[in-house]
């Protein structure tokens, strides 16, 4: 869980300075690695279809227009990839601070509850001399020895009294000085406390901005998808027209990018047919052992396989996840699967996702892959409503936040909601 500065104390009096020494090299590494996220339509805009038709008039036109549009493709490419190794890094350096903060309080709040025992514990050997200085004072007054002269009838009884006198005097010292050494155990750790509670605000305030680094690389990665979702299809066909003169008309020109996105589309949908099959299979598995089934395609699930994530809250949503939900509810039953991203046509899963969002202000490009790294991994125990379930590569839906998912599951189905998981998934938020 993500700790505050007021959640207990830190450890020793160096870790405040090695987290700021730790805040800095994370620091620099994030913005680093942000620097080279360059966007390529920043040198040069994007070819227009008459520019592209224009090139053709010469060879050299035609080979300076490839030359410039592989260079704004392979552009798009490392400005996705940069952006992804700079939010990794970042998430990375956020869990770290997350982990530092978490440890700090930890031993922040044993020293605290040392402290307090051995406040009790002082408080008590205080008592204890106390009490035994009462008893002094009551049997003898203020001149021991002098009692101790006069009352033995014979020298064995003096010799006796002496010799308990000295027993006393040596029981006293030593519960003095245990009262003594319990104040300064108790004083020790009460300002061992101190410091760690001092060194923990520092923790938090580490925490705090590696976080902030971490959802600006984040939106980074989600601005360079984007631009490869709105560009590297048309780059990729107006490359191939010049390099076939394949493209006579416009109208070509718009087929072929539809025809890159359906090439692409399908995919992926390869890849979802194989999850179908084995999803089918499953639930079939299910059925015949005498386990629950769902009919909206879930299947009875085994207990959730996910790759790791970090063990501190993510980031909150910056939507209603309820709301999201509730708004993809309607189209249960309704839509049916395809290629489509349109309730009036068609929803592939990533269709349905990209759709949903877009109506809360959430811009998300098609394919499975390029959706999950728009936001947060986050694990099983912290997922809510609202937030993606990710099977890797394959498939990907809308977790209700129950333990289920809105998708749009196969062809000849329509969007389903289904209330078990199935096979091997992770959940990502989107920030």
């Amino acid at each position: 869980m993500r700790v505050t500065a007021t959640a207990g104390s830190a450890g020793r009096r160096s870790a405040p300075r090695r987290a700021v020494a730790a805040l800095a090299i994370a620091s620099a590494a994030v913005l680093a690695a942000t620097m080279l996220i360059v966007s390529p339509a920043a040198a040069t805009d994007y070819p227009s279809w008459n520019q592209v038709e224009a090139a053709r008039a010469s060879e050299s036109a035609k080979q300076a227009q490839i030359t410039e549009i592989q260079n704004l493709i392979a552009g798009i490419q490392s400005q996705v990839a940069a952006a992804q190794a700079a939010a990794d890094k970042a998430w990375a350096d956020d869990q770290a601070a997350q982990n530092a903060l978490a440890e700090g309080t930890r031993k922040a709040d044993q020293l605290q509850t040392q402290a307090t025992a051995a406040a009790a514990q002082s408080e008590a050997s205080n008592k204890r001399a106390a009490a035994l200085a009462a008893q002094f004072a009551r049997s003898a007054g203020n001149d021991l020895s002098s009692r101790l002269l006069v009352a033995g009838s014979d020298s064995s009884d003096l010799l006796y009294q002496l010799g308990t006198m000295s027993k006393l005097s040596e029981t006293s010292q030593g519960v003095f000085d245990k009262a003594k050494q319990d104040a300064n155990t108790a004083s020790s750790l009460s300002d061992q406390a101190a410091v760690a509670k001092q060194g923990l605000t520092v923790l938090a305030q580490a925490a705090d901005a590696t976080l902030a680094q971490a959802l600006d690389a984040q939106k980074s990665v989600q601005s360079a998808l984007l631009e490869q979702e709105n560009h590297q299809a048309e780059l990729s066909v107006q490359l191939t027209a010049l390099q076939q003169d394949t493209i006579t008309t416009e109208q070509q020109y718009n087929d072929g990018v539809a025809a890159a996105k359906a090439a692409e589309l399908a995919a992926q949908q390869a890849a979802a047919d194989a999850l179908a099959a084995q999803q089918a299979a499953e639930e079939q598995a299910a059925a015949s052992g005498g386990g629950s089934s769902d009919s909206g395609g879930g299947g009875s699930a085994p207990a959730p396989s996910a790759p790791s994530a970090p063990s501190y809250d993510p980031p909150a949503q910056s939507y209603s996840g309820e709301a999201v939900v509730a708004y993809a509810e309607q189209f249960v039953g309704v839509v049916p699967y395809g290629w489509g991203a349109d309730p009036s046509d068609s929803f592939g899963c990533d269709g349905l996702t990209q759709y949903v969002f877009g109506q809360f202000g959430i811009s998300l490009p098609r394919l499975v892959s390029r959706q999950a790294a728009m936001g947060v991994r986050v694990s099983p125990q912290d997922a809510q409503a609202g937030d993606l379930v990710v099977w890797p590569g394959t498939h990907i839906g809308i977790y209700d936040g129950n333990g289920g998912v809105i998708h749009s599951p196969d062809w000849g189905r329509y969007v389903t909601h289904a209330h078990n998981l199935w096979g091997s998934f992770y959940f990502v938020r989107l920030v």
